[in-house]
């Protein structure tokens, strides 16, 4: 795989439904135009610092396994295998379930199902994607892709129509009011909130034996989607607070 793939599984694994689900909680703990854009920030200058560091880890050890192979080399078999157990039976597996529900309940509200169709759209969702993955890199890449430039597509489209039509509510949160220190409790919390939309950057590292390049394609694949992704968020907070 090659910069433009890599970069888009940074980008499809970091953008999903959070980023429509988080804002309410971070307005909620930061009520202020300010405040709430600062978390966002804060949160992209985080992800970006913690992907600096994964691409220097990936240039260093070039090898599928991503977070597993660095603590394997860099703390202990032990710590490695505790990742690896814990993502294969409740991290990965759970995000996996929670995201597949979620798009069986969106489905839902097109085509009218009960708790077993849902069920079972989402099982289906999980099998098929796990057949693309099974098929190999290049074609799970390509969807990945496509999947990526959908997501682009549907927040542009929202911003372009904020543009168009959208008409500012100055009244709808208290635009003057002062963002509270980094420091303080409530900003803490919602910068954990947004770094919760921001997570699956790191998922990237794990076919480090199938990029191209990888000690230079994983690093900069890392770079352009986590800015890509810090802008996308900040720009579509904004526009909720415009209008």
């Amino acid at each position: 795989m090659g910069i433009v793939p890599v970069s888009a599984i940074v980008v499809g694994t970091m953008i999903g439904a959070s980023i429509f689900v988080q804002p309410t909680e971070i307005a909620r703990l930061v009520p202020s135009v300010p405040g709430t854009l600062l978390v966002w920030l804060a949160a992209g200058v985080l992800t970006l610092c913690g992907a600096l560091v994964c691409a220097e880890l990936a240039a260093a050890y070039p090898r599928s396994g991503g977070v597993y192979v660095f603590l394997r080399e860099g703390v202990s078999p032990v710590a490695g295998f505790l990742w690896g157990w814990s993502m294969f039976w409740s991290a990965h597996t759970g995000i996996i379930s929670a995201s597949s529900v979620v798009l069986a309940r969106y489905v839902a509200y097109f085509v009218p199902m009960g708790d077993t169709g849902v069920r079972t759209t989402a099982i289906g969702a999980i099998l098929a994607v796990s057949v693309v993955n099974y098929i190999g890199v290049r074609q799970s890449g390509a969807l990945q892709s496509v999947v990526t430039i959908a997501k682009l597509a549907a927040i542009a489209i929202l911003l372009l129509l904020v543009v168009w039509v959208g008409k500012p509510a100055h009244a709808a949160a208290p635009a003057n009011a002062a963002a509270p220190s980094l420091m303080s409790l409530e900003m803490v919390l919602a910068i954990g909130a947004g770094l919760f939309a921001y997570g699956g950057w790191h998922q990237v590292t794990y076919t480090a034996e199938e990029t191209r390049d990888p000690e230079r394609t994983i690093p900069l694949a890392l770079l352009f989607g986590t800015l890509l992704v810090t802008g996308c968020y900040f720009a579509l907070n904004a526009a909720y607070f415009y209008l």
